[in-house]
């Protein structure tokens, strides 16, 4: 008598990474609102950042992971008081058991820790070190991965996925838009427009860039800067401009007319004219009071 065959069910199947970056973030970090369409995992390994989830804002605190699925609006930006180091892990999964990881936050409890572990000791036997640069989108190198690393990576992940469907509820929480989620967010959103500005004070002002940059419409964009920082946009852009034109007169290392081409005026009238608005006095003027 044959012994009949019977098949394994893949109630999660992994077919692929897309990207593994283990992150070591400063205070003032953010990146703008993205979307794309596979899985993102996000844990955070030490310190704390907030993540904005379709218009909803949470803390992450160390210890805790959420999930991005596919085509979900998203950013994370750093509280301004700490540093953190931050995993993250895109990879391709269309399962309908995903659909469990929906907009919730995990506090993982010691087995699912021990297992993504164990996954990023495979990662490193993988890839020989984990990307930490933000900047750097090229693709996994799995070339030199040692034998079975990339597979164990995949068996780890599956598993660690399955530690939280099985994980207490006590150590999973729902995100949801309430007042104070929907504060940390728009706090961090207007946090991370004003550090936008600030270094791009070299441009011109430009609601509709900054509409782009963070995916949100101009009176929604308008409304929540003017609650932080009390002036809107467009003016504490243009004061940001002034103050670093104050300081490059006080250098006296360039003249009028290239210090409006640095800050990006296309006359040197039109700046003449932004500065005196906000200073009370021409750059000429001011230039020869700081001179004296």
């Amino acid at each position: 008598m044959a012994f009949e065959f019977v098949p394994i069910q893949q109630e999660i199947s992994i077919s692929g990474f897309h990207s593994l970056y283990y992150f070591e973030f400063d205070k003032h970090f953010y990146h703008p609102p993205e979307k794309h369409d596979f899985w993102e995992l996000v844990y955070v390994d030490y310190g704390s950042i907030n993540a904005i989830v379709d218009g909803v804002g949470c803390t992450l605190k160390k210890g805790q992971v959420i999930f991005h699925e596919p085509m979900e609006a998203h950013c994370h930006i750093a509280d301004q008081q700490n540093a953190a180091n931050v995993v993250v892990v895109a990879f391709a999964c269309d399962s309908p058991m995903m659909s469990f990881f929906h907009k919730k936050i995990f506090s993982l409890e010691k087995a699912p820790h021990k297992i993504l572990t164990l996954f990023l000791q495979e990662a490193t036997n993988a890839l020989g070190k984990l990307c930490g640069d933000y900047e750097n989108k090229s693709p996994l190198d799995f070339s030199c991965a040692k034998p079975g690393a990339v597979q164990l990576m995949q068996c780890y992940l599956v598993e660690f996925l399955f530690s939280l469907i099985r994980s207490d509820e006590a150590s999973v929480k729902a995100l949801r838009q309430t007042p104070a989620t929907r504060q940390i967010a728009e706090n961090s959103l207007a946090d991370s427009m004003i550090q936008y500005i600030h270094s791009a004070v070299h441009q011109m002002p430009s609601l509709a860039v900054l509409c782009k940059e963070f995916s949100i419409s101009r009176t929604y964009l308008c409304r929540i800067f003017k609650e932080a920082a009390g002036t809107s946009p467009v003016e504490y852009w243009i004061a940001q401009k002034m103050k670093e034109a104050k300081k490059l007169l006080r250098e006296d290392n360039h003249n009028i007319t290239q210090i409006s081409m640095i800050l990006g005026y296309a006359s040197i009238h039109h700046f003449t004219r932004t500065f005196k608005r906000f200073t009370g006095m021409s750059p000429t003027d001011y230039k020869n009071s700081v001179n004296e």
